[in-house]
């Protein structure tokens, strides 16, 4: 126990008592706020609890939303934040917004951990916790994702990459069993924490590692891109359903025209971007923020720049990669890039260029903290001050840069460390979620009917039949009883939140329409054979051919040809 001690690098609870002033206002606050995101995620977080505890373990049908028509969300979002705040939704004392909160605080301290361990391993410890301030306190990561935006997966994703980049570089020096298992776990991690910062992400982890095996050295590139690609396949359960399946649900909504969601309207200039953060303004309805990049994480990125063109700096093919990609992500969040992402067809779908700046936020921590540390080491040899002398304690005078390089990006963040208070964000259930879509706020947990069926050309009305019963915590009756004959009965039986039997007696045989989108997975036996169904245009609805005399309909949500190769892929990795 003592030797483990030891071995415990006692800066990672500095790398806490760093990042905490970032947590402070949701540890000291109650509850998370209306009004953002963060109310779609904790929604979701509830109807898969509700899942859960109904025996449907992976879920990709989301039953009570969009009026209790239902809708795939869960086949198309990415699952890690869900499932690693579901153990503390299940607890009889927790909610879904405790739970979504807790994963909020986690994931920003652990990016304060990942961008450390990185960057310690590298060039040392000191320069680690540069780069924790810089990367924690980023004005992205700190207020607009977490607090403005309330993106708990994309805020998520900042962690998750640091710490695959940790993990990757770490199997990049020793290849031990554990480092395989925490490298390809973390890139499957990057992958699952969000659908387009996990795309981005994983495409900054595949650049570096080809920069590693071209420019430095090739010796693990093996390893490297195994580890890559086994990551890949873990998460290949979420990801390639969504590719093989994305024609059957509607995505051109998010793509959107001279609007919220068209990329042309949400560039960012160079002012804006080096620009420095105010203080929130309490007496506002919608305060204002800026996308910028903060002041001391820029000057110390400027500062990596010039080290390197110096030649001052350890390691500097591995630094040049940073700022070449620091360069790069840059570019593309400012009007020059327009014909870049008019260019590349999938880039539209992230909508918002300043998305990027966690990604910029990550690369500037490691180069201002490479700046620092190269700052430090010249500084000590002008004044004729050895390593050695350090190491004895006897600091020089310019060790003392160090310091100040925390503190700069931490000071500079207190206009943001004291955010517009909030109420509590109140409960959650079911029919509160259907009470807000019928405010007309949301729909399904999206705005703009994105990831409904394909198949759905007019969305049906609000109907008391269905969305009554969820007050009450019942089962919505999805029966369309009005277009059944006379004497005709249907009797529904709730087997689990998705699957169901209706106890049919038909006079004659009659078509059993369903208040329920049709979608690839819903599967419906009559007496345990495959039924005929048919699609009700322009609905996008079930309807059940069944015979005459008296039989039992199941309708239960399965598996598709697509979801099937993807499991066996990430069981195979």
């Amino acid at each position: 126990m003592k030797q483990r001690w030891r071995r415990f690098d006692a800066g990672f609870l500095v790398v806490l008592l760093i990042s905490l002033l970032a947590v402070w206002p949701f540890l000291s606050r109650a509850s998370l706020p209306e009004g953002t995101d963060a109310e779609l995620h904790i929604f979701r977080l509830h109807e898969l609890g509700y899942l859960i505890r109904g025996g449907e373990f992976y879920p990709r049908w989301a039953p009570n939303f969009y009026h209790a028509y239902g809708y795939p969300i869960f086949n198309y979002y990415a699952p890690l934040t869900y499932y690693l705040a579901l153990p503390l939704e299940l607890l009889p004392q927790l909610d879904a917004t405790a739970a979504s909160k807790a994963v909020l605080v986690a994931g920003m301290l652990l990016a304060g951990l990942g961008i450390y361990g990185f960057t310690r391993d590298n060039w040392g410890r000191r320069a680690g916790y540069v780069a924790v301030a810089l990367y924690v306190y980023a004005p992205y990561l700190q207020y607009v994702d977490p607090h403005i935006r309330g993106a708990l997966p994309e805020a998520f994703s900042f962690a998750a990459f640091p710490l695959a980049l940790w993990a990757l570089d770490r199997l990049r020096r020793r290849p031990t069993p554990g480092a395989w298992l925490a490298a390809a776990g973390l890139v499957a991690a990057v992958i699952l924490s969000h659908n387009l910062m996990g795309l981005f992400f994983y495409g900054l982890l595949f650049a570096w590692v080809l920069w590693q095996i071209v420019v430095i050295e090739r010796r693990p590139a093996a390893r490297l891109l195994a580890a890559l690609l086994v990551g890949l396949g873990l998460a290949a359960f979420f990801w390639l359903p969504v590719i093989l399946e994305r024609d059957a649900v509607n995505l051109t909504t998010l793509i959107g025209a001279n609007d919220n969601y068209d990329f042309h309207t949400h560039f960012v200039g160079l002012a804006e971007l080096l620009g420095v953060s105010v203080r929130p303004d309490w007496g506002a309805t919608q305060p204002a923020f800026r996308f910028n990049l903060g002041v001391a994480q820029w000057l110390a990125g400027l500062l990596g720049v010039v080290m390197l063109a110096l030649g001052r700096v350890r390691q500097r093919a591995h630094v040049l990669f940073f700022a070449l990609a620091a360069a790069v992500v840059i570019l593309l969040m400012t009007p020059l890039a327009t014909p870049i992402w008019e260019a590349i067809p999938f880039l539209p779908y992230f909508q918002f260029p300043w998305r990027l700046l966690g990604g910029a936020a990550a690369l500037l921590a490691v180069l201002g903290a490479v700046g620092v540390e190269a700052l430090v080491r010249a500084a000590d040899r002008k004044l004729g001050r050895s390593e050695d002398e350090s190491a004895a304690g006897r600091r020089p005078p310019a060790a003392l840069i160090y310091p100040v390089a925390v503190a700069l990006p931490m000071l500079l963040a207190l206009p943001l460390s004291q955010p517009t208070p909030w109420a509590p964000f109140g409960e959650v259930n079911t029919a509160r979620m259907s009470q807000l879509e019928n405010s007309g706020r949301w729909l399904g947990t999206t705005s703009t009917a994105d990831y409904v069926p394909a198949t759905v050309e007019m969305l049906p009305p609000r109907r008391p039949q269905m969305v009554d019963p969820l007050a009450v915590g019942e089962q919505p009756d999805r029966v369309n009883r009005e277009a059944m004959p006379d004497g005709a009965v249907v009797v529904a039986e709730y087997v689990r939140p998705l699957t169901t039997r209706y106890h049919v007696t038909a006079p004659k045989q009659f078509r059993l329409r369903l208040y329920q989108f049709d979608f690839p997975g819903w599967q419906v036996t009559i007496d345990g054979a495959p039924a005929t169904t048919e699609l009700a245009a322009p609905e996008g609805l079930i309807v059940v051919l069944v015979p005459q005399g008296e039989h039992v309909v199941e309708v239960r949500f399965g598996s598709t040809p697509a979801r099937t190769l993807a499991w066996g892929i990430s069981a195979a990795a």
